[in-house]
């Protein structure tokens, strides 16, 4: 008990660092039995000078996974106040329980407000989605927040819609179709093609492909609905390929260019080279690099291609417009509409990169364009009973889930989802709850 006591409150804003700290352990699972007693203690006190500072420090330790990103500073104020009256609840009921207890029960003080005060703020951390989806809702802010982190599903087992994973066909020059390995995750090219662990797949150039320039033999490598796939380029640049995408590109690059075409979305991490510029076509739109990682989204259906720069420099312009050029800088996105305009914004490039990774990233994405991105990935038809409602997703979900699990954590944001068999695909039927 001494030791606990000594470490309390040397100053307000040590205590928060503290507590701000040992909140993050927490979250992680790295907290020892002596850190979270004295975050018990510390979270349990009834002195007022502190108390903002401690439930600032609780706020900001909870609200730090959860990417809020532009959120307008009245929603985030509804937010934080929400939190802290479910705080404030807990320690009320917390000291309404010790008072019934009597002096009696004094001498088990200290396991009572471990076993009854831990799991109030710790409730406030699993209900937040909850309170973002209630308040953004019932205020018509037309906002929501989903974070898979916080949600604490478990996988539905017997869903019948399990998600994507690693699934291509490479067409090479002679027109010959191969269905790739699943169970690797790309090819690189050489003289031979091979999987990342060397094995070997097929010559580079067929005998019928060997008569042919082979900066001029095109392969294509594409990916259905539900897949993604990754390629090492002759050159040595790398390619991750989204679901329902294609990659056209030479056996060989000549001697002054890399060029390739790309229908879909791609992330590009270009070899520098001086002496040849980096092109990637894509729906009337050049890009030109010398050596840089980007993401580029072209897919057929939308309106617009966009191209965010993670590293480096790139040049876009229309195929029609060449002499209207536009440079990128690194944390930018370029808007490139069906009409030829280009508009350029700073964007936080985590959301739009983070598939390769493995997650489903929103951050103020309307439901309408999180809703694609999860019906590429798992091969359903999205349709909306009435008008895709208005509403924004944040957060993080991976995108290893069950369709259902996914589902689960946006139906608390106001949604309410039917899955049902269609003659090619499933349909997913979205309607909003009133």
């Amino acid at each position: 008990m001494l030791c606990v006591f000594t470490l309390k409150y040397s100053s307000v804003e040590t205590n928060k660092s503290k507590i701000d700290q040992l909140l993050q352990k927490y979250q992680e699972g790295n907290c020892s039995l002596e850190e979270i007693e004295w975050l018990q203690h510390a979270l349990y006190t009834t002195d007022t000078s502190e108390q903002d500072a401690i439930d600032q420090a609780l706020v900001t330790s909870l609200l730090r996974p959860l990417s809020v990103g532009k959120m307008e500073e009245s929603r985030l104020k509804i937010i934080l106040e929400t939190i802290k009256k479910q705080i404030q609840q807990g320690k009320e009921d917390n000291d309404n329980l010790l008072e019934k207890g009597g002096e009696d029960r004094m001498p088990i003080q200290k396991k009572t407000i471990i076993s009854i005060r831990w799991p109030y703020w710790a409730a406030a951390a699993c209900l937040l989605l909850f309170v973002f989806s209630v308040i953004f809702w019932q205020q018509q802010t037309s906002h929501t927040l989903v974070d898979r982190n916080l949600a604490g599903l478990e996988d539905t087992k017997d869903d019948a819609v399990q998600p994507g994973g690693n699934s291509a066909t490479l067409r090479l020059a002679d027109g010959t179709l191969l269905e790739l390995d699943k169970q690797a995750s790309g090819i690189v090219m050489g003289e031979n093609i091979t999987y990342e662990n060397g094995q070997s797949i097929a010559d580079a150039l067929s005998k019928q492909g060997q008569q042919m320039d082979p900066s001029k033999a095109m392969l294509e490598l594409t990916t259905p609905l539900g897949g993604m796939y990754q390629i090492t380029l002759p050159d040595g640049t790398k390619v991750w390929l989204n679901a329902a995408s294609s990659l056209k590109y030479p056996m060989a690059f000549a001697k002054n260019e890399r060029k390739v075409i790309l229908l879909g979305e791609a992330f590009f991490e270009v070899t520098k080279d001086s002496s040849r510029p980096f092109k990637i076509h894509s729906k009337g739109q050049e890009i030109e690099v010398l050596g840089t990682t980007f993401n580029v989204n072209a897919y057929p259906e939308s309106t617009a291609i966009k191209t965010t720069l993670i590293t480096g420099k790139v040049k876009l312009s229309n195929d029609n417009r060449a002499s209207q050029a536009i440079y990128l800088q690194p944390g930018q996105q370029s808007t490139n509409t069906n009409n030829g305009n280009i508009q350029v914004a700073n964007v936080d490039t985590a959301p739009f990169t983070a598939w390769k990774d493995g997650l489903f990233y929103f951050d103020e994405t309307p439901v309408s364009d999180a809703l694609q991105q999860i019906g590429r990935w798992y091969n359903v038809e999205v349709r909306y009973k009435g008008e895709a409602p208005q509403t924004h997703f944040y957060g993080r979900i991976k995108r290893n889930k069950s369709l259902r699990d996914v589902l689960d954590v946006l139906e608390e944001g106001g949604l309410h989802f039917e899955l049902s068999k269609g003659q090619e695909k499933n349909i997913l039927l979205v309607t909003p709850l009133q």
